[in-house]
């Protein structure tokens, strides 16, 4: 009859049988699961306390190093196929949002709640591309502070996949009279040709002008 082994982790006696070798050391069953899991990806047992995954997604130093981040900001475990990257640093899907809503050139998708300036029942919402410059937050950052004077949000910038190196430029609704009256267009577009930017002879650039369906009355179905 051959002797017991004991235990490495608890120290109990085990028939060699009931034991399993890991990592040098001998291991029974309870211990085992308790203090070793497997890789989400590779399928390898590892120390749990070496996990560089979750709880749910356990992972060894490897398959980490290999295929998966940290949200920057939140710490969310991301497969690195899945992550946002802005300037090396990850972001998960809704912190990349929320990023690139902070900074002065906004997301595609950004849209606010809209502010309506001027008295009457017309509003104008423009949306006027510029192109050649570079997609730049410091050349944003100005463009918008000449419109965003005295705490008015009147314009904000945002990223548009149809030029190829600019921005769109987007005011909230405005009548047509505060446009020709209070919004400063003329410094915006003399420090936009100033920034070298074009719009119309970059043959990549659009005007859109959105007007609220209220102004066009009621819609009668018959």
């Amino acid at each position: 009859m051959r002797d017991n082994v004991h235990c490495s982790i608890c120290n109990e006696p085990f028939a060699p049988e009931e034991l399993t070798e890991f990592d040098g050391q001998m291991l029974c069953r309870d211990c085992l699961e308790r203090e070793t899991i497997l890789c989400h990806r590779c399928g390898e047992r590892f120390w749990e306390d070496d996990n560089a995954g979750t709880d749910t997604t356990p992972l060894c130093e490897r398959c980490y190093e290999n295929h998966y981040t940290n949200c920057s900001r939140c710490g969310r475990l991301l497969r690195e196929s899945d992550a946002y990257f802005e300037d090396d640093t990850p972001y998960c899907d809704d912190c990349h949002a929320e990023y690139r809503n902070s900074k002065p050139i906004r997301d595609y998708y950004y849209k606010p709640a809209p502010i309506f300036y001027g008295e009457g029942n017309r509003f104008m919402g423009v949306e006027l591309e510029i192109d050649g410059a570079g997609e730049r937050d410091d050349y944003a950052a100005m463009i918008t502070e000449l419109a965003n004077f005295n705490g008015l949000e009147h314009i904000y910038c945002k990223h548009d996949g149809s030029l190829d190196d600019g921005i769109e430029i987007v005011t909230h609704p405005m009548t047509l009279a505060y446009h020709q009256q209070e919004m400063p267009w003329g410094r915006v577009l003399e420090k936009a040709r100033d920034l070298d930017y074009i719009s119309h002879q970059a043959g990549t650039c659009g005007l859109h002008v959105h007007v609220n369906r209220t102004a066009f009355g009621q819609t009668v179905r018959e």
